[in-house]
């Protein structure tokens, strides 16, 4: 795998706990043929949606923490 294209395809693009950095971005990052290439190749594929899976994965465990944070008294 190229590690250029790995960063600019696996990297969010904003923070994590927002949706908007991976809805949709005029980057140099979205290039249909790396789009191709990735949906052809079954190995990458899987790369990817393993990645997308750890993303998710670590906005679910924020979300967690913030919904913790407010439940709990301020003075303690």
């Amino acid at each position: 795998m190229n590690s250029q294209l790995d960063e600019n395809l696996l990297a969010p693009i904003g923070d994590v706990g927002g949706t908007a950095g991976y809805a949709g971005s005029t980057s140099s990052g979205s290039n249909p043929t790396a789009a191709n290439k990735y949906l052809n190749d079954a190995s990458l594929l899987t790369a990817l949606t393993d990645r997308v899976y750890q993303l998710l994965q670590a906005d679910l465990e924020l979300q967690r923490e913030r919904v913790n944070n407010y439940s709990r008294p301020r003075w303690l």
